[in-house]
C-alpha cells in the first residue's frame, strides 16, 4: 500500500496486524523502523521485511530527495533528515521504536538517537561512516564533485563494485541491472545533495555521541571499502551501550547480498533488547 505523511514522506508499514486494529501504533509487537542509503529507496529493506515481518512491526519510507518522498531542496542537511524521520513517527503516533539506519540512513539514525534519544528502545547503525581518514575524505569529496557535475551516472560504476563481491554482480545480474536504473533515475539536484550530506558528514555531531544511551548495534562489512570496520570500531567506542559487530566477508549492501544473516543479527540484538 503507497502511503504518505502530510509532509510527502512516503512509507510503507508491515506488520502482522489484528484486523481490528485502526493504527500501527496499537500493534503488540516491537517495531522495527529502517532508513536506506543515498540514491536508494525503502525497497532496499524487501528481504529483512519478508524475514522480520512476523516478529516485527517494520515501517520503511523514502528519505527526502528519494523515491516517491519529496525532491531534496538545495539547503537540505541532516538535520532535515532527522526532522523528517520525527514527523514520520509523530504520523504514527509512535513513542519508541527500534532504528536501523544504513549508509547515509545510519548518519541520519545517529542524529536522530542523540536528539530524540527518549524514541528508541535500540539503535542499529549499518554499514556507516565515522571520522574517516583525510585518503578517503578525499576520495569521497572527489565523487561528490563528480556527482554534482554529471548526476548519478558519474561514479555508478565504481560503487557497484563496492557495493557487491564480483560473484554476486555475476550471479544476480538482473537485480544489479534494476538497481542500476533505479540510481539512475534519481533527480540531480537531490541526489547531489544527498551525496554531499554523505560524503561530508561523517563526523556530525560527534562530540555528542556519548548522549546515545539506547543499546546500539554497530555493523558493517569486513570487505566495505568506505564504511571500513576500523570505523564501526571508533564509532563504537564512543557510544557507551555500543557493541560492534563485523560482518564476514561482506561489501558494503549487506542487507541485499547477506540479507539472511543481516537479518538473523538484527533480530537477535532487537529480541534482546525489546519491551
Amino acid at each position: 500500500m503507497t502511503l504518505f505523511c502530510p509532509n510527502g514522506t512516503h512509507y510503507q508499514v508491515f506488520s502482522p496486524l489484528r484486523t481490528d486494529q485502526k493504527h500501527p501504533s496499537e500493534n503488540p509487537h516491537d517495531t522495527l523502523v529502517f532508513i536506506h542509503g543515498v540514491g536508494l529507496d525503502l525497497t532496499i529493506w524487501r528481504n529483512q521485511v519478508a524475514n522480520l515481518q512476523a516478529k516485527y512491526q517494520i515501517i520503511t519510507y523514502d528519505l527526502i530527495g528519494h523515491g516517491l518522498s519529496p525532491k531534496a531542496p538545495s539547503d537540505l542537511e541532516l538535520g532535515g533528515l532527522t526532522h523528517q524521520l520525527n514527523a514520520l513517527l509523530e504520523h504514527l503516533k509512535l513513542k519508541k521504536v527500534h532504528l536501523i539506519g544504513f549508509s547515509l540512513g545510519g548518519l541520519v539514525a545517529r542524529i536522530f538517537a542523540i536528539q530524540f534519544h527518549h524514541k528508541l528502545q535500540s539503535l542499529t547503525l549499518m554499514s556507516s561512516v565515522f571520522n574517516r581518514s583525510d585518503a578517503l575524505r578525499a576520495i569521497i569529496l572527489k565523487r561528490v564533485t563528480e556527482v554534482e557535475a554529471h548526476g548519478p551516472s558519474a561514479n555508478l560504476e565504481q560503487a557497484l563494485t563496492r557495493w557487491f563481491s564480483n560473484l554476486y554482480t555475476q550471479t544476480h545480474s538482473d537485480y544489479i541491472n534494476q538497481l542500476r536504473a533505479q540510481v539512475l533515475a534519481n533527480n540531480k539536484t537531490s541526489y547531489s545533495r544527498c551525496y554531499r550530506l554523505f560524503g561530508e558528514g561523517d563526523n556530525a555531531m560527534h562530540e555528542q555521541l556519548s548522549l546515545i544511551t539506547c543499546p546500539t548495534l554497530v555493523t558493517t562489512g569486513e570487505l566495505d571499502p568506505g564504511s571500513t570496520p576500523a570505523m564501526s570500531y571508533a564509532l563504537a567506542e564512543k557510544i557507551s551501550s555500543a557493541t560492534a559487530i563485523i560482518l564476514p566477508d561482506a561489501r558494503h549492501m549487506m542487507p541485499v547480498e547477506h540479507a539472511c544473516e543481516v537479518s538473523a543479527l538484527l533480530h537477535n540484538f532487537v529480541a534482546a533488547n525489546s519491551r
